[in-house]
């Protein structure tokens, strides 16, 4: 399932537009890299595609049929876990009200809590674990969720250097084992390069597209391909446009 979004505008009370007849396509079963400068309006637009917004202008439609369960499922900059339930229900929590059985509900829980290495603090609530750890959480719950189209805000962004290229890869692995349709923001070129087939580009705001950059380079994507000359030719592309967008 692809996003179609058509001439974008938006308003926050009482402020200044955020965007400007901002028009993008998001390909079906694609990872589709968001980036700009901070203010920009990129976590905003992932709030429209959620639904959690609502456009004044312009519209956003998911185009193509519909494979999974649910149609579009969101991880957020901060982990937001419910504090009063352990890491491994928090990461099923979709699974828990599927009524597909308790079995369907434990296969869930425990595959995605060891995909995103908290198999050892399962039954740790929130509050005992480190940001970086919540994020992982967050991280495995957006997994689980069974949705056609994946939003992404900035989802390593509490992670160390390390944690963060582990999670690259489980999330190449989650995509190649399962298609769906990625949108992630991101501030950090490389990590846009590596996991995207397409990076666009917004202006300030009032933002609009200024350019979408195609990454090609094979997959699957592995760290080996940060010394790859394809991959130094793209993350130069999107350095330059990151520049020039104003």
């Amino acid at each position: 399932m692809g996003v179609d979004v058509t001439d974008l505008e938006f308003s926050w009370p009482a402020s200044e537009a955020v965007f400007s007849a901002l028009s993008l396509r998001v390909e079906s079963r694609s990872v589709h890299a968001v980036m700009g400068r901070s203010g920009c309006g990129k976590s905003t637009l992932l709030s429209l595609i959620a639904g959690l917004e609502s456009p004044s202008h312009g519209t956003i439609a998911f185009v193509g049929e519909r494979i999974h369960r649910q149609q579009v499922a969101m991880v957020f900059q901060d982990p937001r876990l419910l504090p009063w339930w352990p890491v491994d229900r928090n990461v099923a929590i979709s699974a828990e009200f599927e009524g597909r059985g308790v079995e369907w509900y434990r296969r869930v829980k425990d595959y995605y809590t060891n995909l995103v290495g908290l198999k050892d603090f399962a039954n740790r609530m929130p509050h005992q674990l480190s940001l970086g750890m919540q994020t992982k959480a967050s991280i495995g719950r957006g997994f689980a969720h069974d949705a056609d189209v994946m939003l992404l805000d900035e989802p390593f962004v509490h992670l160390d250097a390390i944690s963060r290229r582990k999670m690259w890869a489980e999330l190449e692995t989650h995509w190649e084992l399962d298609p769906r349709t990625y949108v992630l923001v991101t501030h950090d070129p490389e990590e846009a390069v590596i996991l995207a087939d397409r990076v666009s580009i917004l202006t300030s705001a009032p933002s609009r597209l200024y350019e979408t950059i195609e990454i090609d380079l094979p997959r699957p994507r592995t760290i080996d391909m940060l010394t790859h000359p394809g991959f130094r030719s793209a993350l130069s592309r999107v350095w330059e446009a990151l520049e020039r967008a104003r």
